[in-house]
């Protein structure tokens, strides 16, 4: 073989070698770098990193109603939780499988700490275009975002991950303001969050959730319970509301757990004061705060004049009652007390 003939031969080889190790690092990119396992990796540090916005702006990361009503999820589920502010920490994140189960579609699963919670989530993604020549791109082919229906009893707020939420401002526009509701909110996967109430006057225990599973449902519910500072505040709105009955001038106030019937004619004006204010509880109805019943006491001072001889005498008196009532607590933080009751016999 003349010298030209082995010079173009080895040119040849080089050539094949380079194209192969080309294509090999090709592939190694494609795995390593640009894969569905690198493209999931990616969503989850930005969710590490408390970036919500660049999690969301993902491909296939945010989800319509169509999709919430295919995969069986309410339509109208607030976004309101996709920020910065709900996202907790993400820690120990580590790709632990990758199978390709047809038409290029990838489920991939990786490892995590989520609030130091350990989790496991599974990711479907497909193929979404290219970039360079040879280069793919994914897109998630079920959204990594899932819905949370959450209970919130005796309350219309609450706090997720420390960010406070009005049940008013995530609802659904027909669903009227309750006692008791019922929320359903978008998050992302994976996520620990934990619900609770906790404000002056109510507070709940916390009810962690490890969201683990895109695009799917998972349940929580806060039951809010009234603080020392809420008891207090209304028994003063029950004191009031008793001090308002003591204000009207006759033997049976309007609306008021106290009054006396007297057999003799009043002559002026009977004038009613608190001697014993009922000591309250509350326990949680259908609609508000109830007040268990309860026993107070009132006085009565009054003038009578006798039917018999035309006398007048005072009449002074103590009127044992027993109470029980209703307590609201409006949307500007007052309470309104509502209280029924009678005399004892």
């Amino acid at each position: 073989m003349s010298e030209k003939s082995k010079l173009l031969v080895t040119w040849l080889v080089v050539g094949v070698l380079l194209v192969v190790s080309a294509f090999a690092a090709i592939g190694a990119l494609n795995r390593d770098v640009y894969g569905p396992g690198a493209f999931v990796g990616t969503y989850l540090s930005e969710l590490a990193e408390k970036d919500a916005a660049a999690a969301l702006a993902m491909p296939g990361v945010e989800i319509s109603k169509t999709d919430l009503k295919a995969a069986g999820l309410p339509e109208g589920a607030s976004g309101a939780l996709l920020r910065n502010a709900t996202l907790g920490s993400i820690e120990e994140i580590t790709e632990i499988a990758d199978e390709e189960v047809g038409d290029g579609v990838h489920e991939v699963t990786f490892s995590y700490e989520a609030d130091g919670v350990y989790g496991e989530s599974t990711f479907t993604v497909a193929p979404n275009g290219t970039r360079f020549p040879l280069i793919p791109t994914w897109k998630f082919e079920v959204s990594p975002v899932a819905v949370v229906n959450l209970s919130v009893e005796h309350a219309t707020a609450f706090t997720v991950n420390g960010f406070d939420v009005d049940t008013r401002a995530v609802a659904p526009a027909e669903q009227k303001p309750a006692f008791d509701n019922i929320v359903n909110l978008q998050v992302f996967t994976p996520g620990h969050y934990t619900f609770e109430t906790s404000t002056d006057l109510l507070e709940s225990e916390q009810e962690k959730v490890l969201v683990d599973v895109p695009s799917d449902m998972h349940e929580a519910a806060v039951t809010a319970g009234p603080t020392e500072e809420f008891v207090e505040k209304a028994q003063e709105a029950v004191d009031a509301a008793l001090d308002t009955c003591a204000e009207q001038v006759v033997l049976q106030p309007t609306g008021c757990p106290f009054g006396i019937l007297i057999d003799d004619r009043v002559d002026g004006e009977p004038t009613w004061s608190m001697d014993d204010y009922p000591e309250i509880t509350l326990e949680a109805g259908a609609e508000s705060w109830l007040i268990p019943s309860t026993t107070g006491t009132a006085q009565i001072d009054v003038d009578v004049q006798s039917l018999f001889d035309g006398s007048i005498t005072n009449y002074k008196d103590d009127v044992d009652f027993t109470m029980d009532g209703q307590i609201y607590l409006l949307s500007d933080g007052s309470m309104q007390a509502l209280v029924t009751g009678e005399p004892v016999s």
